[in-house]
């Protein structure tokens, strides 16, 4: 481990350091898998916003110096891939460079996750793991004919005498009963033996179960489909869900029997979440994120189409122009603290407009650190059925939210009747600022507020902030000129 990686890219002397993740972790050479694996620290940092490294330490005390043992940049990887079946508890992942293959080990399967979506995240951040742009190639010849694959006069081949060899991984079903008896079988086993602890050991050790059918796959599969189904976002549906509770308790029973290490149990499948969920728990990630939310915007949609407002001390975002550039949409929320603009703290809106008119953000995307939402509260209420009571007073029909009934839909999903001031000395009402990842006009239109929330759909996510706020942004707006103001009802 004393040879280091000699790039190009700089690693010396940067001006800052960002560190995303360390741990102690396990390298495996690419040459000679059964060689003997060391232990190292391993921290994965990016060098002034740009070059991303892979460092290496004997002691963990060691990294505060920034010297260490190997070193590898990863602004030429192409992907990373995490192991499907562990091998002796342990669960490596893999980064595959232009020149070489990095194997690193977890101790665990979560850790091993952590790591890949970490380092995949600000990757595709960095844009080194997406295309830079788009490739058009020259357009086919048309003068020359296309030659036709089969005369369509001739007759089609005949049907296969014997059937197709099962493809690995697909479950052929004769019947329903025959579906439901084996699912009986499986969750009877469960209760027989798996459970009673003093049996764990017979049944880890025990061969497949001869009952089952010879063109069941093997568990590698249904384990690798089990976790598709959780990560693929789908609608809220709850009969999809109960599908799912039938199919697992069967895949469970596969796992012990068939599993490569008899030994090692697999981890549990997490909770499935739809897509409403998922989005709301991004977003209250980047919510709870002490240092802020970097964003890469193009420059030229950032001049003179987001408004900027003075409040509370600091430099909030009150809208921006969306039919004209519909790409903030996804990216920026009504209530985010500006914090600074291609590393330059930002003290006034003057100065943000000023930044971003300047020199110094010429380039084609300019950087943009905002606390995301610092006052908001972002949730997500599952009606039991079409049009429940959320159990929202609203104040004259308005987005201010005037109560909270008591065991309601929306306090038991936590709202709370009341939300702290900007300066935390007392308390004041809630208004509501998003519906459904949609933002609303805080100038109140009609009977806006009371349409969206009375949407179709039993999931709805709702984005919450303090009404002291809101009036003082609402307030500020007023003094501008009309097409700042008019930044607000464009967002709807």
């Amino acid at each position: 481990m004393a040879e280091q990686n000699l790039t190009q890219t700089p690693f010396e002397n940067p001006m800052f350091r960002e560190i995303h993740k360390n741990t102690w972790l396990k390298r495996i050479s690419p040459a000679n898998s059964k060689k003997k694996k060391e232990k190292f620290w391993v921290v994965f940092c990016v060098h002034d916003d740009t070059n991303a490294f892979l460092e290496t330490y004997v002691d963990n005390k060691l990294a505060d110096f920034h010297k260490p043992d190997w070193f590898v940049s990863l602004n030429d990887v192409q992907h990373i891939s995490p192991t499907i079946c562990a091998t002796e508890q342990e669960y490596e992942f893999v980064l595959t460079l232009t020149n070489q293959v990095i194997r690193l080990a977890a101790p665990t399967w979560d850790q091993m996750l952590d790591w890949v979506e970490a380092l995949k995240n600000k990757l595709h951040e960095l844009r080194i793991l997406s295309p830079k742009e788009n490739l058009y190639t020259k357009l086919p010849d048309r003068c020359v004919p296309l030659l036709p694959t089969r005369d369509p006069t001739s007759p089609l081949p005949p049907t296969p005498a014997v059937p197709p060899e099962i493809i690995p991984g697909v479950e052929i079903v004769n019947s329903i009963s025959q579906t439901r008896s084996r699912i009986q079988l499986s969750e009877s086993q469960e209760e027989s033996s798996v459970f009673q602890f003093q049996n764990l050991n017979a049944v880890l050790d025990e061969p497949a179960p001869s009952s089952a059918p010879s063109n069941w796959p093997s568990g590698h599969y249904e384990f690798l489909f089990q976790q598709e189904l959780q990560q693929t976002p789908g609608p809220s549906n709850r009969e999809h869900l109960d599908n799912l509770d039938v199919r697992n308790n069967s895949i469970r029973v596969l796992e012990r029997s068939t599993s490569c290490s008899p030994r090692i149990l697999q981890a549990p499948p997490q909770p499935y979440k739809t897509l409403r969920e998922q989005q709301v728990l991004q977003l209250q990630k980047e919510i709870k994120h002490p240092a802020g939310v970097r964003l890469q915007l193009r420059r030229k949609d950032c001049i003179s189409s987001i408004g900027f407002v003075d409040a509370f001390d600091a430099v909030w975002i009150c809208g921006w122009k969306q039919k004209e550039h519909p790409m903030l949409y996804s990216a920026l929320h009504i209530g985010d603290r500006l914090v600074s603009i291609e590393g330059i703290l930002i003290r006034s809106a003057s100065e943000a407009h000023r930044i971003l008119q300047s020199p110094v953000t010429s380039h084609l995307y300019v950087n943009i650190i905002v606390k995301r939402i610092p006052y908001g509260q972002v949730l997500v209420i599952h009606r039991e059925s079409e049009g429940q009571n959320l159990g929202i007073v609203q104040e004259n029909n308005t987005a201010v939210i005037e109560t909270v009934e008591s065991d309601s839909l929306a306090a038991r999903a936590g709202l709370t009747c009341k939300a702290k001031t900007c300066d935390g000395t007392s308390f004041t009402n809630w208004v509501l600022t998003e519906i459904n990842g949609r933002p609303l006009n805080l100038f109140f239109k009609k009977n806006q507020v009371r349409d969206r929330l009375n949407a179709v759909g039993r999931d709805i996510s709702i984005l919450v902030q303090p009404h002291d706020l809101v009036k003082q942004l609402k307030m500020i707006l007023v003094q501008y000129s009309s097409p700042f103001k008019r930044l607000l009802e464009d967002n709807v």
